[in-house]
């Protein structure tokens, strides 16, 4: 750490200091520190590698929620000087009333808490550190450290670790993750687009000197179309393979007796990609298989489809665990619920259905049925690319 209290009651910030001989020209090193947070004794380090900082003499920090590597003092030294630009910055500020410590706190017309993560927490540790700050007031501002992140691309396979990093702070706000390197002094913006998996997603993402706080999504009308050949691989992958796997086990018997087809034949119209699939654990093509055949598949054409009701069989699968929702405690605003409406939109978009109101669909037209793997690999093509025609026509 940096900041240390002497015994008088004030702080010592190492920032400006160059090196161990600046405190003893100054008289600090002779009546000793105090760690802010515990009040256990410190003592300065300086070696050649580690850059000058505070380290406990008997033991790690009883406040403290990770060790303090070579990286994440850097992290912190660089992003304090950045965010010094918009605002009061404070270092390493201790916050008596949830007895934490920021590792930078940031007041402009309203206070923020950065926290530079570069080790492992937990979804629930996270969101209780985040209740903690929001209850007097303070907005967290959550960094993965570039190092923990790894290599961004347009297509990444996040942890769950990861995951939990999220974020968004209004409703016009799409979700991110929030990534800053020390080396080069950026922060790097993740939006997920969708995903196949629990793990597998696509990207778009930005890289800035500049924090923001609402970072906004640039869309291209000029997208790199190498995502639908995967996609489509995945896809066949998934019939071919996927579906013999045995945690497909109870949907393969429910879609065989109930729906008296097999799993591998599934309609072309399950596993669409959809914005806000990163809710759940659950495979992409499972959850909207389970959906689809549950509020959709046996209904007769013409007939009236009720949202409340797809909702209500939906959630039932979600306590019954055939579908599992990420814990996305920084998540603020959106909901599960919106990939479903995102995937009736494309089923309308496909004219499987039609919509009459915020609340009811009618079935338009029945599925076709395929007799084998290769005949639904070529409706799953011509399916993506009506959707893809569509978008582009309507510059979605």
């Amino acid at each position: 750490m940096f900041v240390a209290k002497r015994k008088d009651g004030s702080f010592i910030t190492l920032m400006d200091l160059k090196n161990t001989q600046e405190l003893e020209l100054k008289g600090d090193k002779n009546q000793g520190f105090f760690c802010p947070a515990c009040g256990a004794e410190v003592r300065v380090k300086n070696g050649e590698i580690r850059r000058i900082h505070f380290a406990h003499v008997q033991a790690e920090c009883r406040a403290a929620t990770e060790p303090e590597t070579w990286y994440h003092l850097e992290g912190k030294d660089k992003l304090y000087k950045v965010l010094q630009d918009y605002g009061a910055t404070q270092l390493e500020s201790f916050i008596p009333q949830t007895k934490q410590r920021a590792d930078i706190l940031l007041e402009t017309d309203r206070k923020f808490a950065f926290e530079f993560q570069c080790s492992s927490i937990n979804p629930s540790t996270l969101k209780r550190r985040t209740k903690l700050y929001e209850s007097i007031l303070i907005t967290p501002i959550w960094l993965i450290g570039k190092e923990k992140l790894g290599a961004v691309d347009t297509h990444m396979k996040l942890s769950t670790f990861q995951w939990a990093f999220l974020q968004n702070h209004s409703s016009d706000s799409s979700p991110y993750l929030l990534s800053f390197c020390p080396q080069q002094s950026l922060f790097y913006y993740l939006f997920p687009t969708f995903s196949f998996s629990s793990l597998d997603t696509y990207l778009t993402y930005q890289s800035s000197k500049e924090w923001q706080l609402e970072p906004k999504l640039i869309t291209s009308k000029n997208k790199p179309m190498y995502w639908k050949t995967k996609w489509l691989h995945h896809k066949k992958q998934w019939r071919y393979n996927y579906c013999l796997y045995k945690q497909n086990q109870q949907l393969r018997y429910y879609c065989y007796n109930k729906m008296h087809i097999p799993l591998s034949l599934f309609p072309a119209e399950i596993g669409l990609p959809v914005p806000s699939s990163y809710w759940f654990q659950t495979p992409i093509i499972q959850w909207q298989a389970w959906l689809y055949f549950d509020s959709i598949y046996k209904t007769p054409v013409s007939s009236i489809i009720h949202v409340p009701s797809i909702v209500k069989r939906f959630n039932q699968r979600i306590k019954q665990s055939f579908i599992k929702v990420k814990d996305l405690p920084l998540v603020k605003y959106g909901h599960y619920e919106d990939a479903i409406k995102e995937y009736l939109m494309l089923l309308e978009l496909l004219g499987i259905l039609e919509k009459e109101s915020s609340i009811i669909y009618r079935k338009k037209k029945k599925e076709m049925p395929y007799t084998h793997l290769e005949e639904a690999s070529v409706q799953d093509k011509q399916v993506l690319e009506r959707i893809l025609q569509i978008q582009e026509g309507k510059d979605i």
